[in-house]
């Protein structure tokens, strides 16, 4: 215990080892150690075993400059091929380079852009030939959407004789059949968002040149300045997802490059005055979030914290000084100069720390974990379709479209999958089998119509997943045919993926098959086990309910507003959902048809429950917690305008989204719950699940 209690405590147990223990564990071992007792340090572990056994100190490359670039490592017969990631894009910041340059060192020089996948293959090869013979430089963008085309490409640049101030750049996505042979003759860069605050802004501010920078008044450069950080945070904040955003927005260089050409326009519109008056800070906030990163984002919640981030950033306030704080958040987390000087600017920068600590971008203490349990679950499931694939790939076809199957990859692969259904087809399941849900009539009311309709669902995928499992086992068996179905069936299983066919009627089904089918036999047994023998009673929502149950629990709560709508005879569009924790404040008189909602699960914040409300949580704070019973309730918004039904006094109040799993890609609804700060609650991407698995 003396030495064991303190490792599994330790905020970063990798680094913890015991020496005793250390010396006798090899670098794997320690890996598969941490991946039993600490999963939410398991990308750490994996990422220190890498930089091991590659012998290096670091996986974060240095920051890009193109100048040095330019200067140092390139030629006229030498094509620069930029290897991007999905919203990264040099185009920008190499344009920005290509008019610096031609200003400084070459007027006649031209830069000429193509995006290609459009028909330009011609045009390219046009522009080319006249580039290299005036010694201009020319970029073609997105070559993996023309892949066929790029080895005729190929063979006219190695066939040019080029002016030496002649660069041809290239860009494209990571794709696995792109021609070898360019990639073997042209200098490869691998160009993606650096990672942190500081990398990112310092590559920003090496993209920009002294001259542009300083060639505006005190209060551009400052904003212009906030411009950098705000769009650091924005493209940043995308490390956390799903936490930090609910999905990978494409905040792009050229997002910054609005976003300061609108704070020149702005500054130039507007008489200069001390203290950021000389700027229209509304019009900018309404640029950046109609027009340029809010327009980027379609998701309520993600949006609701754009606008958050902009109301922090671009006032008066963050340019006066001293440093302002909203909650745990710095914005900026330094004073800033007041000067033009770049270089000023820069010193500033180079005081942050080299790797983000979550809270300074308003997000929980303990995001950083949470963020590490599914970047692993991710890598392990990866590794284990990697391992997949290999083993298919020796086997007889291949396991392929074809009639040709690995039989022993798939009972080795899909042995565990029939293993759990028939454990659960023989248990829990086997008592339902007499039970026969009703048939919807007419009269019967809309949320009893759906519980009927999902519980037939549920049984009726039921028996389509235990018609496929035991197909699939036959054919093993050699007592069936396989068919291109069942192959692809079965290759989509041994990928660890659920087949199309079985995710029809269950929209929000997990994507992982072992889940999938716990899953579907937990919602067959509440369903026809206790929601069928519910709805023959006449009080069938007095008892608690749990919105995991259902397949669509989005229609559950429509089905609730509208026989709520029907019973106080009024319009659906008139009612707004009600919440609260304590039921005894939302009785009869208040509501028809309150309905008491058990393990929602939080993460994000943390729940006080002596004060009822959301609080923020600590660094050894639970992932996620189970939220006490929550009542919740379709009320008239004429009657009762507020959202929250509480005896809390003083306590503001934030809307959190229900998202069925902790992957927020399926949405339920929204409920208001009271908080001690709202906006701390915005900037943590708290939110509500009815599952804790990934979906």
């Amino acid at each position: 215990d003396s030495i064991w209690q303190p490792w599994v405590a330790a905020d970063k147990c990798e680094d913890s080892f015991d020496p005793s223990i250390f010396s006798r564990l090899t670098a794997f071992q320690r890996v598969l150690l941490v991946q039993a007792l600490r999963p939410d340090r398991l990308e750490s572990a994996l990422t220190q075993f890498a930089c091991e056994a590659m012998g290096v100190s670091s996986m974060s490359p240095p920051p890009l400059s193109l100048q040095r670039l330019h200067s140092d490592e390139t030629n006229s017969k030498l094509p620069i091929l930029f290897i991007t990631t999905p919203g990264a894009d040099p185009s920008a910041e190499l344009e920005e380079f290509a008019k610096q340059y031609a200003k400084d060192f070459c007027p006649s020089m031209s830069f000429r852009q193509i995006a290609m996948g459009g028909g330009q293959n011609d045009d390219a090869i046009r522009v080319i030939q006249e580039a290299a013979k005036n010694g201009d430089w020319v970029c073609l963008k997105n070559l993996h959407l023309v892949i066929s085309w790029v080895p005729l490409l190929e063979k006219e640049i190695k066939s040019l004789e080029p002016h030496e101030n002649f660069r041809c750049w290239l860009t494209t996505e990571p794709h696995a059949k792109f021609p070898p042979i360019l990639l073997e003759t042209s200098l490869k860069i691998t160009y993606e968002a650096p990672p942190g605050v500081k990398k990112n802004m310092l590559r920003t501010l090496e993209s920009w040149s002294q001259s542009w920078f300083e060639s505006g008044s005190q209060i551009r450069a400052q904003v212009i300045f906030l411009c950098a950080h705000f769009h650091a945070i924005m493209q940043e904040r995308r490390t956390y997802i799903p936490q930090g955003w609910t999905k990978f927005y494409e905040f792009s260089q050229s997002d910054l490059q609005s976003a300061c050409e609108t704070v020149s326009l702005l500054v130039n519109l507007k008489p200069q005055q001390p203290g950021g008056a000389g700027i229209d800070w509304t019009t900018l906030i309404g640029v950046l979030e109609l027009a340029i990163y809010g327009s980027r984002v379609d998701n309520e919640f993600d949006s609701r914290l754009v606008k958050e981030y902009l109301a922090m950033f671009f006032k008066t306030d963050t340019l006066d000084g001293p440093r302002k704080k909203s909650g745990s958040v710095e914005i900026p987390p330094f004073d800033i100069p007041h000067s033009v000087s770049i270089s000023e600017f820069r010193c500033r920068v180079d005081q942050l720390p080299d790797i983000d600590n979550p809270q300074s971008f308003g997000m929980a203490p303990n995001a950083d974990r949470s963020l590490q349990r599914i970047n692993s679950t991710k890598a392990i499931t990866m590794l284990r379709q990697l391992a997949t694939a290999a083993s298919s790939s020796g086997g007889a076809g291949g396991g392929g479209q074809g009639g040709n199957v690995d039989i022993k990859a798939w009972k080795q692969t899909l042995g565990p999958l029939f293993s759990l259904w028939e454990n659960v087809s023989k248990g829990a399941l086997s008592k339902l089998r007499g039970i026969e849900v009703r048939a919807v009539t007419p009269e019967d009311p809309p949320v009893v119509a759906f519980v009927l309709m999902d519980a037939m669902e549920a049984g009726k995928l039921g028996d389509l997943v235990g018609a496929s499992l035991g197909l699939l086992q036959k054919v093993i068996h050699g007592s069936a045919l396989s068919t291109p179905d069942v192959v692809a069936e079965a290759n989509a299983l041994m990928r660890a993926e659920v087949p199309r066919r079985w995710t029809a009627t269950w929209p929000s089904a997990p994507e992982e098959p072992t889940v999938f089918l716990q899953g579907l036999a937990k919602r067959i047994e509440a369903l026809k086990g206790d929601w069928v023998k519910r709805v023959a009673s006449s009080r069938m929502l007095d008892q608690g309910v749990t919105l995991s149950d259902f397949l669509r629990p989005d229609v559950f709560l429509n089905a609730l507003r509208q026989q709520t709508a029907r019973t106080l005879r009024v319009s659906i569009d008139s009612l707004h959902l009600v919440a609260t924790f304590d039921s005894g404040l939302m009785g009869s008189a208040m509501s028809p048809l309150p309905v008491h909602v058990q393990s929602l699960i939080l993460e994000g914040c943390a729940f006080d429950s002596h004060k009822m409300v959301l609080s923020e949580g600590q660094r050894n704070s639970p992932l996620v917690s189970v939220l006490p019973q929550l009542t919740i309730a379709w009320m008239d918004r004429a009657t009762h305008p507020e959202r929250v039904v509480s005896s809390a006094r003083g306590a503001a109040t934030v809307s959190m989204p229900i998202y069925v799993g902790l992957s927020r890609e399926q949405l339920v609804g929204e409920v208001v719950l009271q908080t001690e700060n709202s906006r701390q609650r915005i900037l943590n991407g708290a939110a509500l699940f009815l599952t804790e698995s990934a979906t």
